[in-house]
């Protein structure tokens, strides 16, 4: 619950919303009583005084009632999902913008390329949190105290407050049932989401096994292991389900036990018993919203859960980029999954110099470019940029004055230039810069139907619309012709800034003017 509510404070949704969602649903519920005790009422009243007349001003209160029911509950859910959509708004907000600033390390921990498409699904369900949890949870607690209240000033007056006390009572030890059956429903519901994945981990490691257990002569084990999974997930689900039986109980017996609290009652007309009756009835029907509130908090409790786990505070410093671009780097070490990939490694990088990274494939050198980036965590390291370590840099100062450009890019789909300056302030011309690495690109090229080589050209390209002072590229040639690889290098060169660039490619390491080879975990000069 404590999860839930920080969850629910992160949306800091509108007063104004809040306010009329609030107001919607409590005017709307009060509605829906007041026409069923009303009509009820109405006939008990018109049996006791025939005529027309005698019932006239109530019926045209009922009608009224019966006429504005519909449009009420229409507006009530429609503050609600205004305000369950503000949330999500601000969650997917929240969500971008934590997952955004994930390392490179952190992000492939999740070994799932859709974690932002679930973790979207997550803050969707969380909506529910407002929908049909907190609203209709506050609005059937403040009815259900309104029903005690107008119980207690039924004629005669005075005389029915002890009904009332024994009402609120009855509620209370209902809501206090409900809320005590909310942890087990819980701990059930974790157990049954290990059952599923579990079921369904079993499930595709069988369909890859079983042909050649069929071969082996053992479909008995894929039927055994099988059957053990099928059977935990059985108890799981029926576990859960007898709880949930717990939680459908409490409301029809809280409601019998008000209706039989009638029998000690004070003598009154047949009129205000009936109403008394009916405002008890009433009573099953809020409890069975503060129990569906209490399943719609455990249900979405496994989003809230799995977005937790992503909610890591990223530090960023606030320094501007300094004068100087120097690059430093001193003792570095890179570890990686129990592997040492980089240990102990030095470098000074004069600004405007061209440096090459080479080795094996594998060695680390792209780590060791995405350490320099500041996109991966490192073991150890005092990396700076001038006099100011790399850390302290404001993050959107970091990304305008330093680029990095991947090996594999993987932009947004759409349009290539729209791809190109999504999310920056150009300061250069990238159709021109694009033409000049010899791809010729309009406002109708897509990205997803350009070739490896078209690709890197237009990340280069991005790269290059802030003007950074440093770029940091990796196999940036890798699918390109020696005539494109000298106009991409051409481009690099016009620009005055200083390059780091890992390759394999002969003509890019002639281009540069220092070669590092990364072997061993040591880098070691090769050329100079």
């Amino acid at each position: 619950m404590a999860r839930l509510r920080r969850w629910l404070r992160r949306a800091h949704p509108p007063r104004g919303t809040l306010v009329r969602a609030f107001v919607a649903g409590l005017v709307a519920s009060i509605v829906n009583i007041a026409l069923l005790v009303g009509a009820v009422g109405l006939l008990v009243e018109s049996a006791r005084r025939p005529g027309l007349r005698t019932v006239l001003g109530a019926l045209i209160v009922i009608e009224l009632f019966a006429f504005l029911r519909s449009p009420l509950r229409f507006f009530e859910r429609l503050s609600a999902h205004r305000l369950g959509f503000s949330a999500v708004t601000k969650w997917r907000r929240w969500l971008v913008l934590t997952v955004g600033g994930f390392s490179f390390t952190r992000w492939r921990s999740f070994a799932a390329g859709d974690l932002l498409e679930r973790s979207l699904r997550d803050t969707d369900e969380l909506q529910d949190l407002w929908l049909r949890g907190v609203i209709p949870l506050i609005t059937s607690v403040i009815v259900m105290l309104l029903s005690d209240l107008v119980i207690g000033l039924m004629a005669p007056h005075g005389q029915w407050w002890s009904y009332a006390a024994d009402l609120l009572a009855i509620q209370l030890l209902g809501v206090a049932a409900l809320v005590a059956n909310v942890g087990p429903l819980l701990r059930r519901d974790r157990v049954l989401r290990r059952a599923r994945a579990q079921f369904r981990a079993h499930l595709v490691e069988l369909s890859a096994a079983t042909p050649e257990l069929v071969l082996l002569g053992r479909v008995d084990f894929a039927e055994q292991r099988a059957a053990t999974s099928a059977e935990r997930l059985r108890h799981a689900e029926t576990a859960l389900t007898s709880q949930h039986d717990l939680s459908n109980a409490v409301a029809p017996a809280m409601t019998a036990l008000a209706l039989g609290a009638l029998v000690v009652r004070p003598h009154s007309a047949p009129l205000w018993i009936v109403v008394a009756a009916l405002l008890a009835l009433s009573m099953f029907e809020s409890l069975s919203v503060v129990r569906d509130a209490f399943d719609t908090a455990v249900r979405v409790s496994a989003g809230a859960e799995r977005l937790e786990e992503l909610d890591v505070v990223t530090k960023h410093g606030d320094a501007a980029w300094p004068i100087d671009s120097t690059v430093r780097l001193e003792n570095l070490t890179i570890a990686e999954e129990g592997e040492t990939l980089v240990s102990d490694a030095s470098l000074i990088v004069a600004p405007g110099r061209r440096v090459a990274l080479t080795g094996p494939s594998g060695i680390g050198k792209s780590t060791l470019l995405r350490a320099l980036a500041a996109l991966d965590a490192v073991a150890s390291a005092f990396v700076t940029i001038g006099n100011v370590a790399l850390s302290d840099i404001d993050e959107v100062e970091l990304r305008r004055c330093l680029a990095y450009v991947a090996s594999e890019p993987g932009l947004t789909r759409g349009f290539a230039l729209d791809v190109v300056n999504l999310g920056r302030t150009p300061s250069r011309s990238a159709h021109d810069d694009l033409a000049a690495m010899g791809l010729a690109a309009d406002s109708t090229t897509r990205w997803d139907e350009l070739s490896r080589g078209e690709r890197a050209r237009i990340a280069i390209a991005r790269a290059m619309v802030t003007s950074p002072l440093i770029y940091l590229l990796d196999e940036p040639t890798s699918g390109l012709g020696t005539e494109e690889t000298a106009a991409v290098l051409s481009l690099l060169a016009s620009t005055g800034a200083t390059v780091m660039v890992a390759t394999h490619d002969p003509q890019v390491m002639a281009w540069c003017d220092v070669v590092l080879e990364l072997s061993d975990g040591a880098l070691r000069e090769i050329r100079h």
